[in-house]
Parts: C-alpha cells; sequence; structure tokens
C-alpha cells in the first residue's frame, strides 16, 4: 500500500486543474493508496472533495505571519508584491519541512505536487511534479504581443508587464526544476517545451491528459443539424496566450464573408487590464455575448447551448475546457501550438497558423458542417471523451505511473 504526502491546487468547485486533481486524488484513494495532504486551509482545503474517504488525512501548513501581513499590504504598489513573494518562500519552506517531519515518523513512499513544480525535497523521498505545463508561458506570450499590450493596456502598464515577465523567465523567477525527479504534463506540447526550452531530461516527462467528469458533461441532447447562425464558444481567462484577438479578428473575417455567427465569451480579465477594449472594439456587437462569471456548475449547459468551442491559445498544456466540449458532443477548434491536438476528433480543426483568415476559414467551414451535422458526428466527439479522458482510464494510469517512479 503506497503512502503519499500530497500538495498543490484541489477543489472540485474551482476550475479546471483544481477540478481535475480532485478528481485524481478521489481515483487514487479508491485504489488503495493513503494519502496525507499538506496545504494551508485558508488558500487549498481539499476535504470538501475527499476528506471523507478512510485513507485520507490532511495537515494544515499556515505560515501565519506572513500569510497576514500579505493580506493587509497585497493592494499597496511594491509591497504588495514583495510580502507576496516573502508569503510564497516562508510558505513551501514551511510546507517541505512538514513534510519532512512526518515522513521521520512514518515514511512517505513519494511526494505529489499537484498543479505545480516541487519547491523542495523532504528528505529522500522522490518528487513527482504534475504540472501545469512547462514554466513561463504566459511570461512568454507578454513578451511576445507587447506591442499589443502597450496598446490596449498602456505604456506605464505594458513596461511593468514587460519587467514581471523578464523577472519571471530569469532564473529567479522560474521554478526550481532540479526538485522534480518525474514531471507529469498534459500533452506532447508541454513535453517538448521542458525539453528544448529547459533541458529537461526526456526520461524524466511523461504526458497525462486530466480527467474529465463525464457523467456531469454528458451529450448534449438537442438535435446538431441546423439553417440557424453557429453558435461559437470561447471560455477561458482573457489573457494575451489565450489569444482572445485571434479569436475575435478570425470571427470578424468570417462574418465579413458571409458566415452567420453568434459568439458568446465566457471569462474575466486576468492579470492584465484593458483586454476588454478587444471584446468593446468588435465592429459586429449586436453578434457578441460577454459573461465575465459563470459558476462551474453551470458549464455543462453553456457548452450544450453552442455549436463550437474555439480555443486558438498558444502553448496550451492541456484546455479542459476543449476536453468538456469534446464530452458534449461539440466539435473544436484548437491553436496551432495548443496541447490538446493529441487529443482531437476527426470532426475538430486544429490551425495550422495565427492568421485571423485561417481561422475565420475555419469558422466558416464549422457553419457548413452545422448543417448536415447528424447524431453520429457528435458521437465520435463523445468517442474521443471516453477514450483518452474517463476518470477511471487516467487514475489507473496515474496509479501505475506512481508504482513504477517508487519501484524504479
Amino acid at each position: 500500500m503506497m503512502r503519499i504526502a500530497a500538495t498543490g491546487y484541489v477543489s472540485a468547485e474551482a476550475g479546471s486543474v483544481a477540478s481535475a486533481n480532485a478528481l485524481l486524488l478521489q481515483g487514487l484513494l479508491e485504489r488503495g493508496f493513503q494519502i496525507t495532504f499538506f496545504s494551508k486551509a485558508s488558500f487549498v482545503d481539499p476535504r470538501p472533495s475527499v476528506g471523507g474517504h478512510p485513507g485520507f488525512d490532511f495537515v494544515d501548513v499556515d505560515n501565519i505571519f506572513a500569510d497576514r501581513l500579505r493580506a493587509r499590504l497585497e493592494r499597496v504598489p511594491l509591497a504588495g508584491v514583495a510580502s507576496g513573494v516573502w508569503d510564497s518562500y516562508t510558505y513551501h519552506r514551511l510546507l517541505v519541512r512538514r513534510i519532512g517531519e512526518h515522513n521521520a515518523r512514518r515514511p512517505f513512499d513519494l511526494v505529489l505536487w499537484l498543479g505545480e513544480y516541487a519547491r523542495g525535497r523532504a528528505a529522500s523521498v522522490p518528487s513527482v511534479s504534475f504540472a501545469q505545463g512547462p514554466p513561463g508561458t504566459d511570461a512568454r506570450s507578454v513578451l511576445h504581443h507587447y506591442d499589443q499590450i502597450r496598446k490596449l493596456a498602456g505604456p506605464v502598464a505594458a513596461l511593468r508587464w514587460r519587467a514581471l515577465a523578464m523577472l519571471r523567465l530569469s532564473p529567479a523567477g522560474l521554478p526550481p526544476l532540479r526538485f522534480s525527479d518525474q514531471i507529469l504534463v498534459g500533452s506532447q506540447q508541454s513535453r517538448e517545451t521542458l525539453e528544448e526550452t529547459y533541458g529537461v531530461d526526456e526520461k524524466k516527462i511523461h504526458t497525462l491528459p486530466y480527467p474529465i467528469d463525464l457523467e456531469a458533461f454528458h451529450l448534449a441532447p438537442e438535435p446538431p443539424a441546423s439553417d440557424g447562425p453557429l453558435r461559437c464558444l470561447w471560455l477561458g481567462r482573457i489573457i494575451p496566450r489565450k489569444r482572445l484577438d485571434l479569436f475575435l479578428d478570425g470571427a470578424a473575417d468570417a462574418i465579413r464573408k458571409g458566415t452567420d455567427l453568434r459568439l458568446t465569451i465566457v471569462g474575466g480579465v486576468g492579470f492584465l487590464k484593458g483586454y476588454d477594449r478587444l471584446i468593446r472594439d468588435f465592429p459586429y456587437p449586436d453578434r457578441i455575448e460577454w459573461r465575465q462569471f459563470l459558476p462551474r456548475a453551470e458549464v455543462p449547459r453553456l457548452l450544450h447551448d453552442h455549436d463550437v468551442l474555439v480555443q486558438p491559445s498558444e502553448e496550451e498544456n492541456f484546455g479542459s475546457s476543449v476536453a468538456e466540449a469534446q464530452a458534449c458532443g461539440l466539435p473544436v477548434i484548437v491553436g496551432r501550438t495548443n496541447g490538446n491536438a493529441d487529443y482531437l476528433a476527426p470532426g475538430d480543426i486544429r490551425l495550422t497558423d495565427e492568421d485571423p483568415r485561417t481561422l475565420g476559414a475555419a469558422l466558416g467551414e464549422m457553419a457548413k458542417r452545422k448543417k448536415t451535422r447528424t447524431a453520429a458526428d457528435r458521437a465520435l466527439s463523445r468517442e474521443c471523451a471516453n477514450a483518452h479522458f474517463a476518470v477511471a482510464k487516467i487514475s489507473d494510469r496515474l496509479a501505475d505511473l506512481l508504482r513504477s517512479f517508487v519501484q524504479s
């Protein structure tokens, strides 16, 4: 029976990464693993999701002074940044120390970091990081799209974010990859970036998609064929890397060429204020609806109300919304460097470049298909989700990987 010390981001009600991690913990517990979860309860508390399982235990790790200081100073310029860095540093130091103390009393087989890279090593216990993707993806996108950021957010904000991006990509800002004995990521795209950009040994990297609750995200019941407008959905944070600009420019190109579209954008503006101007400046305002927030429980119904999900993101590790759309029977359009390209159904489209006209053509193709779409087309998307994202399959694969790491 394996004993695991775990930490990271877990919540059944939060975003895609945290909810997937809740499913993974539940799957490991059901397979006989004993899990002690270490975390600051005010930050991440998985007990509402898995606390009732007899193999689960929780240890509260609270760096009280640094945490309360950050809370008081987080809105103060410079001081807020400094207090946040100090809070993170002291928390991770305390976290690793607590894991080491518990390991000394009763040894763990490994430490599992969910949603982040290992921040230290507890004695000689091996560390496995199931990361959200390679480091620095958002920082690279800020540098790549600097001119657009300057236009939308202003020169002062653009310079500040450019400086922060450069710091994030420096040795001082990158996570210490040396503490991760094995790394799990969601796609081949992420694997290649870790190898080529960060020099991680390919033998240490393994690909595993996130699980999807296939009961909650069930096949859409409505008839698929229709002569109405193509109902397009954007779902996720509005940040440079997600390429809302490409989505809107491509949609505008399709509309100009005669494609009847209705656009829904669901997601709030992220760390970079001003990106909502992209929505306000869209040349066809009667064709677009923006919802800044939607409870996760309402996402399946949202997907059922649309015909296609579009995610043209750059360096996307694994977009859960893409997998959830496929589970609901929707075709998807993904970006050229979107890791979900590993898991596409026959009716899905992967863009070959970042030209808005390419995305516009893809939307036009989806509109044509809508008029003749059949239940069999939707079933292929669902079969893709069943094959790749079922909780039982992903949990089995994760359990096998963890056992092999300990044995080796």
